[in-house]
């Protein structure tokens, strides 16, 4: 419904004012380009795809596991938390050309800009998981006086995975941004590297159409870490 109404104001607009194809071509345009050459668009959506899965993966991973790390030391949060919060405050495109310039124009480099993106979402977000402890189990576990490692893998680790799943499902939803930006920045393919090519070329059909193909992408791997984190919430902890 949403996307019938979006296409439809599209068009109007395209219609209304009489816009040349080269300033905002119609859906029909758009669709026709997507059609006539799938095999174009399918190739650099597979590279995109790889580099924000990949990604999507690593930062997960590191950000998990250092939450894992800092969740008991007040003393590496204070530590670490700053340098977390900085490394989000650049804005990607200021970090893109030093990561370009020390691990070239390759995979590599794609694949740091994503896990950047990536890592700091699930990392507060499991963070969060390890601080929400009930204070009423806290209690008990003192009272138990549990080994404190044990304690930590079957109680606080599990009670964290639901938040870990709320940030990465955060984290997929931004994740593309990381592998776009470093499509821009130079690359042999992917959508962004097709975008920057139709935009210079005057190709303003394809440029629409690789846009439109990222942000399918982009609700496919967003709806796949939704439906893969969603078991996780079956360790919700209630007081």
């Amino acid at each position: 419904m949403i996307t019938g109404v979006l296409l439809f104001l599209w068009a109007a607009i395209v219609w209304l004012f009489e816009l040349p194809h080269y300033i905002l071509p119609g859906p029909d345009r758009v669709a026709r380009v997507l059609f006539e050459r799938p095999e174009l668009f399918l190739h650099h959506a597979l590279i995109t795809a790889t580099e924000i899965i990949a990604g999507l993966a690593l930062g997960a991973v590191l950000g998990m596991l250092v939450a894992c790390l800092i969740a008991d030391s007040p003393r590496l949060q204070r530590w670490t938390l700053p340098v977390l919060v900085v490394s989000q405050a650049l804005p990607v495109f200021a970090l893109a050309p030093i990561l370009m310039l020390w691990l070239g124009y390759g995979f590599a480099s794609k694949l740091a800009m994503t896990t950047l993106i990536v890592f700091f979402p699930v990392t507060a977000a499991t963070l969060s998981g390890f601080r929400a402890l009930p204070a009423s189990w806290s209690d008990t576990l003192k009272t138990l006086r549990g080994h404190r490692l044990r304690i930590f893998w079957q109680v606080r680790f599990p009670l964290a995975l639901p938040f870990a799943g709320s940030g990465l499902r955060i984290a997929a939803s931004v994740a593309p941004i990381g592998a776009v930006v470093g499509e821009w920045m130079g690359s042999a393919g992917g959508l962004g590297s097709l975008m920057l090519h139709a935009n210079g070329r005057g190709q303003t059909d394809i440029l629409f159409a690789a846009l439109v193909v990222l942000c399918l992408l982009a609700l496919l791997i967003w709806d796949i870490t939704q439906r893969l984190t969603k078991p996780l919430n079956r360790y919700q902890a209630f007081d």
